[in-house]
């Protein structure tokens, strides 16, 4: 990584993750930054949240694989359930 740059900031440690989780899926690098003392007190996620920063060549990539994920999701999510 060359230079990290906040792609986006969360309200808590756990929504960073799932974020990251979906660009590396994608070939994207990402890291969780929280003030949680290492997930010991997460409490303190409140005052500060999480960033989630990845190198700043790979900003648009990023964004796009967001952008395109939350599109799916508004899709799918009126199309009904299924299981009934």
């Amino acid at each position: 990584m060359d230079q990290r740059v906040v792609f986006r900031q969360f309200s808590s440690r756990t929504d960073a993750e799932i974020v990251r989780e979906l660009l590396v899926a994608n070939g994207v690098e990402g890291f969780v930054v929280s003030d949680d003392c290492g997930s010991v007190d997460p409490a303190l996620q409140f005052a500060c949240g999480a960033h989630l920063l990845v190198d700043a060549n790979d900003l648009s990539e990023a964004e796009r694989i967001v952008t395109e994920s939350t599109a799916e999701s508004m899709e799918n999510e009126g199309k009904g359930n299924e299981w009934t």
